[in-house]
Parts: C-alpha cells; sequence; structure tokens
C-alpha cells in the first residue's frame, strides 16, 4: 500500500485531485449563481452538479495513466515495486474516485435548499385521494375575444367543485400558471400542487353553438379516468359546468351533501358578457399584491364590474367583487374617503339583499366590517355564516388569518394562511402572508422554509427570492443579504413602491447618503410601502430620512415640513387614523417639536390600543418608540423597544442592529446590551 501511495504521490494524482476539487466548487458556486438567474429548471441545476462529480473518477483515472510534460501528454511510465497491475491500480483509483464523488454529492444533495425539511407544523400533508387541479381550458374558437369565455367555463368548475367540502380543490392563481398551449407534465404539476388528480379540457365557440371537452386524468400514473365531449347550445354552458362538476365528484367518490348539490347547480348570472367582464375584473383583484399600480387596478376592476351589473343588475358575484375593491381601496389609503367605505357597503348590501343565504355575499360584508369599520366581532359572525358553504375558499382563510392575527389570534392565523397555501400554492398573496405572519412571530426559519416551498412550488418570481432575503436580513441585521439580492432582481422591480425603502435603507447602512438620494430620485412613485406593505408614505418623508441622515438640518426640516402637511390633509379624511397619527408624530420629532411628538404618538397609542388591534397597535407603539429616540428620550425608548420584542411584531434583530432610524441609541451601553443578547444563535 505504501507503494501504492508513493506511486499516486510521483504520478500527482494528489494534486490533480485537489485542483478538482477548488474547480469544481468554484463550478458549482458559479452554477448555482447563474442558473438560477436564467430560471433554469431544477433538474438542470442538478444535472449540472452531478457531471461535475461523475467528472470526478475520471479525472483521478487520466492523471494517473498519462502526465502533461513539454512535449505535450504522454504515458506515465509504471514504477517498479508495486505489488498490483496497473490495471488493477486503476481499478481501485476508479472505484475510491467514485466514493469520494459520491459521499460529496450527498453532501451537497443533503445541504442544498431545494432539501430543506418542511418547517415545524407546516410538513406538507401526504396526496389526498380526493384532490384534484382544474388547469386552464384550450380555447379552440376562431375570435380570440372568446379567450374570457373559455376561462369563465374552467373557472366556474373549479368553484363549483371547491363547494364540496369532501374535496380539496387547488385554487385559481395556482392553475392560472400551467396556461393551455404550452406542454403540461402532469406528474410535475400533481407534485407542485398536491394533487391526485387533474382536469383538462377545451372549449369551441362557434355563433350559439358551443363544444367543450374534459379529460380527468390521474397526475401520479396518467391513466385517464373520464372524458367527455358536449355539443350544445351556448346557452347551456353552465348547466355544461355542472354537469362535469358532478360527474368529477362521483369520480373521485366524495361525499356531497344536497345543499353542495344545490349550489352547485346555481347560475352565476343569465348574460355571459357580464360574466366576461367580471372575469377579467377578478383577475385584476385576485393579483393586486404583484400590481405595479394597485390602485389603478382597483379602479378598473370597478369599472368593469360596473359594466357587468349594469347588463345584469342580478349578478351577485360582481356586486361581491365591486365592494371587495372599494374596501382595498379604503383600507390600503389609497382613496380613504367616507365616499369610498359607502360603495363598498352598498355593494356589499346589494349582494346580501338579492341572495340573503349567499356564503359569498356573507363573506363580502365580513370583508368590509374589517378593512372599513375595523369592527372585528361583526366580521367574525359574517364570516361564521360563510365559513360552511366556502371549504376550499382562499379568500376565507385569507380574511379569517387577517381577522386572527389582528385579534393577537396568531397561532389561528397561521393555520389560516398554512391552509391557504396548501389549497393555492402558487398564490403569492397567500403565500406571502404565510411568510410575513412567521416574521411577526420571528420564526424566521419557517418563514424562509415558506418561501423555498413557494419556489419550489413554481412561485420562482424575483419577488419571491427578494423577500426570502430580506426576512434573513431581519434575522441577521446583514445588509450584504439585500444588496446581493437587489443585485439579482431587475432593476425596475418596485412592486407597490416597496423595493426603494430597500434600496434606500441599504444606502444609508453603508452611509452613502448620495447613493440614496439617487435612489429616490430615480424613482417615478409619489408614494411608497415600508415593511407592513399597508401604508403608504409619502416621498418627501424619505426626502427628510435622507437629509436627516446626512446631517443636512436646513433640508431634512424643509421635507419633514412638507411630509407634515401631506399627513394632516390624509387627517381630514381620516380624523383618527392612529396609524398615520404615529408617523405624524415621527415627523414633529424630526422637526424637533419634542412636546407635540410625545403627545401624538401617545395619542396614538390610546387611539389603537393593543387590546383593539393586535396588529395595527404594534406598530403604532413602535412609532412612540421612534419618537422617544428622536427626542432624547433614551429610558422610555428602550423601555418600549423591550416591551416590543416580546410581543409579535415586525421590529426585529436586524433592524435594531443597523437601521439609522435607531442610531441615537446605538451608542448606549443599555441598547448595546440588549441588542446583543437578540443575536441569533450560532
Amino acid at each position: 500500500m505504501r507503494g501504492f501511495l508513493r506511486e499516486l504521490k510521483q504520478r500527482r494524482v494528489y494534486r490533480v485531485a485537489l485542483g478538482y476539487g477548488v474547480v469544481a466548487s468554484g463550478l458549482v458556486q458559479i452554477g448555482g449563481t447563474i442558473l438560477p438567474i436564467f430560471h433554469a429548471a431544477e433538474w438542470v441545476q442538478q444535472l449540472f452538479v452531478v457531471l461535475i462529480a461523475v467528472g470526478f473518477p475520471f479525472a483521478l483515472v487520466l492523471a494517473w495513466a498519462f502526465d502533461i510534460t513539454s512535449t505535450g501528454i504522454q504515458r506515465t511510465p509504471n514504477v517498479s515495486g508495486l505489488y498490483v497491475s496497473s490495471r488493477r491500480q486503476i481499478w481501485v483509483l476508479a472505484l475510491v474516485g467514485t466514493a469520494v464523488a459520491a459521499l460529496a454529492l450527498s453532501g451537497y444533495w443533503f445541504w442544498h435548499p431545494w432539501r430543506i425539511a418542511p418547517a415545524p407544523g407546516l410538513t406538507r400533508q401526504p396526496v389526498s385521494e380526493k384532490s384534484i387541479a382544474v388547469l386552464p381550458f384550450e380555447n379552440l374558437s376562431t375570435e380570440k375575444e372568446n379567450a374570457f369565455f373559455t376561462d369563465g367555463v374552467q373557472d366556474q368548475i373549479l368553484t363549483d367543485l371547491a363547494k364540496v367540502a369532501d374535496l380539496k380543490v387547488i385554487g385559481h392563481t395556482s392553475v392560472e400558471q400551467y396556461r393551455s398551449g404550452l406542454a403540461r407534465n402532469l406528474a410535475q404539476i400533481g407534485e407542485q400542487l398536491g394533487v391526485a388528480y387533474i382536469l383538462e379540457g377545451s372549449v369551441q365557440r362557434a355563433g350559439k353553438r358551443l363544444r367543450v371537452s374534459a379529460q380527468l386524468q390521474d397526475a401520479r400514473n396518467g391513466a385517464q379516468l373520464w372524458a367527455e365531449t358536449y355539443d350544445r347550445d351556448l346557452s347551456d354552458v353552465f348547466a355544461i359546468q355542472s354537469e362535469i362538476a358532478q360527474i368529477i365528484v362521483r369520480r373521485l367518490q366524495a361525499t356531497i351533501s344536497p345543499q353542495e348539490k344545490a349550489r352547485i347547480e346555481e347560475r352565476p348570472t343569465k348574460d355571459l358578457p357580464a360574466y366576461d367582464l367580471y372575469l377579467q375584473a377578478k383577475e385584476l383583484l385576485d393579483a393586486y399584491t404583484n400590481a405595479q399600480d394597485p390602485r389603478e387596478s382597483f379602479l378598473k376592476a370597478i369599472r368593469l364590474l360596473e359594466e357587468a351589473t349594469a347588463r345584469d343588475p342580478a349578478f351577485v358575484l360582481a356586486y361581491c367583487y365591486a365592494a371587495r375593491a372599494h374596501d382595498l381601496l379604503y383600507f390600503f389609503d389609497l382613496d380613504p374617503t367616507p365616499a369610498r367605505a359607502v360603495r363598498g357597503r352598498v355593494a356589499a348590501e346589494t349582494a346580501l339583499r338579492l341572495a340573503p343565504d349567499s356564503a359569498e355575499a356573507h363573506l363580502t360584508m365580513a370583508d368590509y366590517y374589517f378593512r372599513c369599520q375595523r369592527d372585528y366581532e361583526r366580521a367574525e359572525k359574517e364570516l361564521g355564516l360563510a365559513r360552511p358553504a366556502l371549504p376550499n375558499s382562499v379568500a376565507f382563510l385569507t380574511l379569517s388569518g387577517y381577522l386572527h392575527r389582528r385579534e393577537g389570534k396568531w397561532e389561528e392565523g397561521k393555520r389560516d394562511f398554512a391552509r391557504a397555501v396548501e389549497l393555492d400554492p402558487r398564490n403569492i398573496n397567500a403565500s406571502n402572508l404565510l411568510a410575513d405572519t412567521c416574521v411577526l412571530l420571528r420564526q424566521f426559519d419557517e418563514a424562509i422554509a415558506t418561501a423555498d416551498r413557494s419556489i419550489a412550488a413554481g412561485l420562482d418570481l424575483p419577488i419571491t427570492r427578494l423577500r426570502r432575503e430580506f426576512i434573513r436580513f431581519a434575522a441577521t441585521g446583514d445588509v450584504e443579504i439585500l444588496r446581493r439580492a437587489l443585485a439579482q432582481a431587475p432593476a425596475d422591480i418596485d412592486i407597490g413602491g416597496g423595493e426603494t425603502p430597500v434600496r434606500i435603507l441599504i444606502a444609508l447602512v453603508r452611509r452613502d447618503y448620495a447613493g440614496a438620494a439617487r435612489t429616490l430620485a430615480e424613482s417615478p412613485r409619489d408614494t411608497f410601502q415600508e415593511v407592513d406593505f399597508s401604508f403608504y408614505y409619502p416621498r418627501v418623508w424619505y426626502e427628510a430620512i435622507i437629509a436627516r441622515a446626512a446631517g443636512d438640518q436646513e433640508k431634512a426640516r424643509a421635507a419633514f415640513a412638507a411630509a407634515r402637511k401631506i399627513l394632516e390633509q390624509r387627517l381630514t379624511i381620516k380624523p383618527e387614523d392612529a396609524r398615520t397619527i404615529a408617523v405624524l408624530a415621527q415627523v414633529d420629532a424630526g422637526l424637533r417639536q419634542k412636546d407635540q411628538a410625545i403627545t401624538e404618538g401617545r395619542r396614538a397609542v390610546g387611539l389603537m390600543p393593543l387590546t383593539r388591534d393586535a396588529y395595527d397597535g404594534v406598530l403604532v407603539l413602535q412609532g412612540l418608540a421612534q419618537v422617544y429616540t428622536w427626542t432624547g428620550e433614551t429610558k422610555e425608548a428602550l423601555e418600549i423597544v423591550r416591551q416590543l420584542m416580546k410581543m409579535p411584531g415586525y421590529l426585529t434583530y436586524g433592524y435594531l442592529k443597523v437601521d439609522p432610524s435607531w442610531d441615537p441609541l446605538h451608542g448606549d451601553p443599555r441598547f448595546q446590551q440588549f441588542v446583543a443578547s437578540l443575536a441569533p444563535q450560532k
């Protein structure tokens, strides 16, 4: 053996092995960075690593047999004194190389993020035998305007199936990603969505005639369980949808109650053009969290829905979605006027008047009470009336999760959002809410695992990856994590104005004040969302923050004064809005109006105590802590910061460690000791 090892050294096999390891490691790192940028499939990344590992034993064998000399590549002569033949030596070397490569590959496989174990309490459930995804149908009509009609057929079948409590039905947003015309790998889709069965189909509309084809397939083995083609009059479209849904229920051997059967047989509207308008509006509303301009999306949806109800004044679902759009405009302060809230209430009440037993109408009233009245008790009652008829409703679960968070029922809210993600794994809003709730609970590993599972389910978007890295920053305070993530994201990404403040924060942490000002100047927006994505800060707020950090007191004072005028205008519309008053208090602290700032901060806390709203109450209390910090009341600021870190909220170790907003406290030994005690365990 000593002779064999000596010959390995003489033949430079050790050197080649070491060099190969260094080069292979570099290639893996480069591939892991570049391939995701080009959205390479996961199997491509895995194949890349496997090929590198497979090359290792070949490199060792070639290093044994050949040498690079000044005259070129030469076969290495045998060294005498060994007890094994050259051929046997090569086999031993190949086996050793293969074993090393296999160990390295196994280690990489189990270390890599795609092998992250599910977070506690969020383990993916086994695939149910009664689970199904209804993929978008193919439009075979010659007129392209029939595309929305085709979407309507698929949408209604999905909606009908979702009314059956004994089924698991994947939500609209997730199946929308698998548009017809694209190559579909049913096994992969079934795995990504967590379902056993998939329904596909096509629609052809010609004049007053309609042909609908549908096929039910087992996603696990590709077997076709059922297929049918319907040639009927156009007016029979809802009857066809109902019939297909009931056949699927029987094929999956699901239990269906008489009430569920009756709901499936209901017609949403008698006017098909109105239904097309409704579908267009629904698409806008369902995707508002990913819209560059949510306000315009809401207003456009309202216009479409008003056209729909003008055509069919009894169209209950159109009134429900119109109410939701009004509520969101009011809730996000995109139009916080009382008139907007009234329009939401009128639309919801109209839906209930037309259909007093409608679960969708009761859900709409719950949304109104939640967003426009902050009447969580009445919202809960309306949800209770809607619950039995909406067993697979992501909208219901989302609103229920919102309510539970506001009521301080954090684990219940987390379960609601986890169920929403299970039903709609590619729904970015559901995924963000689940991850966001984990962040509020400072369960950062679970939040990151949630983002990873969303990416694995096919929600591999620049914003998803960016928000995952933001979670890592919140946990660690490592601003380089954010810088690298933004460098890999599209340069113009700024969903709802949420990414510009992140870029400004990075610049301020690095004391690059000119860069922060340049970042703000490059954005065309007038308002920006912060960490909780529910409050819009005016542009001049960030001008003031940047100037204050740079030490330009005159410019900071002018910007804070301009911000004050904007906030005062908002308060003329919503006089007792605690979030606005809390920010106004910080503005006055920036203006060095100490007594006024503290009075306003305390008033905001009084208007929104934790007992009234566990979510907004924490944000308002954090505003008061910021006021105390900026006005030199260090003792009071520290007391509130300690209190905040004992309850769910967005304030984290990462922010306390590096955010310049807390600079006045960074030199205080008590603050330093407290922040150090929060550092993540290595």
